[in-house]
């Protein structure tokens, strides 16, 4: 974590630090307002764009009846098709996206999704990090939590990076706990509507159950039967390596899992932002009777101010045959926190 640390603070101030292309977009409101800007992006309901004097502006898609830009952007609509191109639409009809080689229309009561795909390496990058801090005297517990997540997006490509740290502090090193996962996974769009395929690999660490070190490298395809602008659910089945060496042992153990899991994500339409994202992943063991693992994750968000959210989590891990003699089956927390994304 202490490697991690800097790296999200260079990652964080390079990105922002990027001078944004030039804000030659229009965007027409339904009471006739005219906004010169840059189109960012439309999800949950509302289009961000950026201008010179009123900084960055969010705005109910319901409410826009233009929109014109010369830009390359990605256009998905509720039914999972994805048009790519530049955009055109007055009135409120029919949105037209494409270039002289041809258009395609899409009604835009149907579109849930517009993300401009930006040229420059750190225009592509976006993500979050959190940190947490909780003491309690009578038991003299001190817990330190730590999340980061960033995500870099091309035309059909998503590279998802997360590391999360959680350390549990009892008063002494005897009784110190560390929970701590990294994984990074790679996304392609297939040419399937609302289908994916992934490759991931996580390296992880959980004290509480006696697990020293586990490596997991995973092959996924998945589809959303559901992505509108008030929520999106996503399923993902696949197999899994799982290496892994219990506290205390000498030796690795190597075994195969399936992959079964579900993300569901509720969005809040109006400001401040406000969201629910849940994850269960089940992991059936293939060559070990019996054994299953399960995770899962949820968090709500809150904004406070812009950029920076307040965030209520509940994890847990059962496994039904962890590794080492300490005979726990399962952890869990409640962690809250203070994020910023960017």
């Amino acid at each position: 974590m202490r490697r991690l640390l800097p790296l999200a603070g260079t990652l964080v101030l390079l990105a922002t630090g990027v001078s944004a292309r030039p804000k030659t977009d229009v965007l027409t409101l339904r009471n006739g307002d005219r906004i010169t800007c840059e189109i960012k992006q439309l999800t949950r309901g509302k289009i961000t764009v950026k201008t010179d004097d009123a900084g960055t502006l969010e705005i109910k898609w319901v409410g826009v009846v233009g929109l014109q830009s010369e830009h390359y952007f990605r256009v998905e609509d509720r039914f999972g098709r994805r048009f790519y191109g530049a955009l055109d639409m007055e009135g409120g009809r029919l949105m037209r996206v494409g270039s002289e080689a041809g258009f395609e229309t899409v009604p835009p009561w149907d579109i849930v999704e517009i993300r401009e795909i930006e040229q420059s390496f750190w225009d592509q990058q976006d993500g979050s990090f959190s940190f947490g801090f909780s003491f309690t005297k009578a038991s003299n517990v001190a817990q330190l939590t730590f999340d980061w997540t960033n995500r870099w997006r091309t035309e059909r490509n998503l590279v998802d990076l997360r590391a999360t740290s959680i350390l549990t502090d009892r008063g002494d090193d005897s009784q110190r706990a560390v929970n701590e996962d990294l994984s990074v996974a790679y996304t392609r769009l297939l040419a399937f509507q609302r289908w994916t395929g992934t490759v991931s690999g996580a390296l992880q660490r959980n004290d509480e159950l006696s697990l020293a070190r586990r490596f997991i490298g995973t092959v996924a395809t998945g589809v959303a039967p559901i992505k509108s602008n008030l929520h999106v659910l996503q399923f993902n089945v696949g197999v899994a390596v799982n290496q892994e060496r219990a506290t205390g042992a000498d030796t690795t153990a190597v075994s195969g899992e399936g992959v079964l899991s579900a993300d569901y994500s509720l969005f809040k339409y109006d400001s401040p932002k406000s969201d629910l994202k849940t994850t269960l992943i089940y992991y059936p063991s293939l060559t070990e009777d019996g054994r299953y693992r399960i995770d899962f994750n949820a968090k709500a968000r809150h904004e406070l101010i812009s950029d920076f959210f307040i965030d209520l989590s509940y994890w847990t891990n059962f496994d039904s045959n962890a590794p080492g003699a300490q005979g726990r089956k399962s952890d869990y927390g409640i962690v809250t926190s203070i994020s910023y994304s960017y």
